[in-house]
């Protein structure tokens, strides 16, 4: 926290607050409606959290089943489900798993090629659908609103790095 910002907890702090996380929850709903309305142009009908596994092992490139399932915060059910979903995705899978040559316990999760282009059109998608609903924007708005979501991206991030988060 800068030394200049001091946390207040008077009322007129409260509402401000809780204004701006109603706004926050009503954006989220909105782009959750959003993604849903424009699901119709993904060839690969991934959904969110697919997205996330492949994305996470684009960046990893090798994760075990056990790491994927702690990224992505799901019991071990839906990761089952998750993982046999994305090996029977489309015509070939999006993943291979295969058994850890070290630890026979472990199973390793990798991305194949159709499941990297399947991430990176999902994420392309996406950018462009966002770049179509902020171009109304001036330009101090867009550099306002980009400085806001970075700094908020930090303090989520630092929510999250937190052990315990």
């Amino acid at each position: 926290m800068s030394p200049n910002r001091v946390k207040t907890s008077g009322p007129g702090e409260t509402s401000r607050l809780e204004s701006i996380a109603q706004e926050i929850f009503r954006l989220h709903f909105l782009f959750w409606s959003f993604r849903r309305r424009s699901r119709t142009d993904d060839p690969y009908e991934l959904t969110e959290p697919e997205f996330v596994a492949l994305d996470t092992l684009a960046r990893r490139e090798v994760c075990t089943v056990g790491e994927l399932q702690q990224t992505l915060d799901v019991r071990p059910a839906q990761m089952s489900r998750m993982i046999r979903a994305l090996e029977s995705k489309g015509e070939k899978p999006f993943i291979t798993c295969v058994i850890n040559t070290q630890d026979k316990r472990r199973i390793n999760v990798t991305l194949t090629e159709l499941g990297l282009k399947a991430r990176d059109e999902y994420r392309a998608r996406r950018l462009v659908a966002n770049m179509e609903l902020l171009k109304d924007l001036s330009d101090s708005e867009s550099a306002e609103l980009q400085r806001l979501l970075h700094r908020f991206r930090q303090i989520l991030s630092e929510h999250l790095n937190q052990p315990g988060a």
